[in-house]
């Protein structure tokens, strides 16, 4: 009896959803990466490369952080309103341009063509020096960028997950699919850039400076924003034309005012725990993505396509960690999970110090440089599994408190925390840079930023350490 119980639980788990749309958040989750990384990796480096190289600088380096800075503060004031429209909208598409039903769909098929025309349009500065017009185009066009059409893409894309899969089972697996997503477009958006400014750069006809240092082509970069926009235009699509939403707007028995979700969101305090520990982690740890290409051109004396060659054994460790992941989610609680993630990321941040600093030859540097991003892909692999298991947790304990379901609302509230790292984490790397030297001869701020970032970890350890055990589960569609 026991036994035809979990192949019951089993079959209903792999019913939740198709594979169909497993693939669909699958190839969403590469567009999302594809969207966000290359800007977040390369938009501050285009901008303003190291002095000395040869490059072209657009703007100030303390420009270059304020550009994105102000750029999440309007992402950040952005994301609820989507949220809650998203939240609230009718389910039934009537009356719409193109007849999408859903709360979710529509907001991605329309957001997915906005970051099309700003993904290219954002690597075309208007003046070929440094000037403030730069500056101005370089934030407008980023306020755009991120502040509606990625949040019309990723708000409600990131709100399908927990309403597709309702079980803890069922999660896993969307999380191992979307987590899958995440790192192979992790990949091609930490790998392929790299290469690819490489290849569709013009030859050169100059000798290189006397520095010996390559500088950054415009129209490298320019070509492989062109490619990679198209390509998510062409996945986002894929997703919106075969996920079926479950929710359904005349459902819903409790309005509550927009004002009132808001707070009651933030007096939710499993939730304040979540989205600090993810605030103080990513606020060292997306520092440390921006200083990446400095640390591979200064630190190891590589090229753009540097960055890439590290980033392949970090994507290797990624993938192996959902095997991981999903065994040690058969034994542990998801707090303890996510604890050894941020364990194993923040333990391997400072060692980017004593690589920068040590005396070995360039080769060797390069190669223990593969082997920590390795070891901190283990960490995020593992983080890109339980995030949805982890969020889906605590929207149905608040379903439980208010009779609605939010995903979405959760979703960018913790986006919130999110792109408040994000913005301060500019600070933190261009700070630290701007403090401690980025240049060439004085490489030392850009070394730094990997120690720093590992004491905003050990932070994000602690507050996790106090996260409770939950244990919640929303029944499925013929069980309610």
């Amino acid at each position: 009896m026991e036994q035809s119980g979990m192949i019951a639980s089993q079959s209903n788990t792999r019913s939740e959803f198709s594979r169909i749309e497993g693939l669909a958040l699958f190839l969403g989750c590469i567009a999302i990466q594809l969207v966000t990384e290359v800007m977040t990796q390369w938009g501050a480096y285009f901008y303003s490369p190291p002095s000395g190289g040869g490059s072209i600088v657009y703007v100030a380096i303390g420009l270059a952080g304020t550009m994105f800075v102000v750029t999440y503060i309007v992402s950040a004031l952005s994301d609820p309103i989507i949220a809650l429209w998203s939240d609230r909208t009718d389910t039934r598409g009537r009356w719409r341009l193109v007849p999408l039903e859903g709360r979710r769909r529509p907001f991605i098929f329309w957001g997915s063509i906005g970051v099309t025309i700003t993904g290219v349009l954002y690597w075309h500065p208007p003046l070929a020096h440094a000037s403030m017009l730069n500056f101005l185009f370089g934030t407008a066009v980023l306020c755009l960028h991120w502040g509606l059409f990625v949040s019309m893409c990723t708000t409600p894309f990131n709100a399908l997950g927990p309403e597709i899969a309702r079980t803890k089972e069922g999660r896993v697996r969307i999380g191992t699919w979307i987590a899958a997503g995440m790192i192979v477009g992790l990949a091609v958006a930490e790998i392929a850039p790299g290469i690819l400014v490489d290849l569709l750069s013009p030859v050169r006809t100059e000798p290189l400076p006397e520095d010996g240092i390559v500088p950054v082509s415009p129209e490298g970069f320019q070509r492989m924003a062109i490619l990679f926009s198209a390509v998510a235009l062409l996945f986002f699509q894929f997703t919106v034309w075969t996920v079926r939403e479950r929710y359904h707007s005349e459902r819903q028995s409790v309005i509550t005012p927009p004002l009132a979700i808001i707070l009651q969101t933030l007096r939710n305090t499993v939730f304040l725990r979540y989205i600090l520990i993810f605030f103080l982690f990513n606020l060292g740890y997306l520092a440390v993505q921006r200083v990446m290409p400095y640390w591979a051109k200064v630190g190891l004396h590589g090229t753009e396509s540097t960055v890439s060659l590290l980033m392949a054994p970090y994507i290797v460790f990624a993938m192996l960690a959902l095997v991981l992941t999903d065994r040690l989610s058969k034994r542990l609680p998801v707090k303890w999970m996510i604890f050894i993630s941020l364990a194993i990321i923040t333990s391997g941040l400072p060692m980017m110090y004593v690589i920068g600093v040590c005396g070995l030859s360039d080769n060797v540097k390069t190669l223990l440089g593969a082997a920590l991003f390795a070891y901190c892909g283990i960490g995020q692999g593992m983080q890109y599994v339980l995030l949805t298991p982890m969020i889906g947790e605590i929207i149905d304990y608040d379903e439980r408190r208010s009779g609605e379901r939010r995903e979405a609302i959760y979703q960018s509230v913790s986006g919130l925390a999110w792109k408040g790292a994000q913005a301060l984490s500019v600070y933190v790397a261009t700070l630290t840079m701007g403090f401690w030297g980025n240049s060439i001869e004085n490489p030392t701020g850009i070394f730094l930023v990997g120690p720093i970032a590992g004491l905003f970890g050990i932070c994000a350890m602690a507050v996790c350490w106090t996260y409770p055990v939950l244990h919640v589960a929303r029944k499925g569609p013929g069980e309610e």
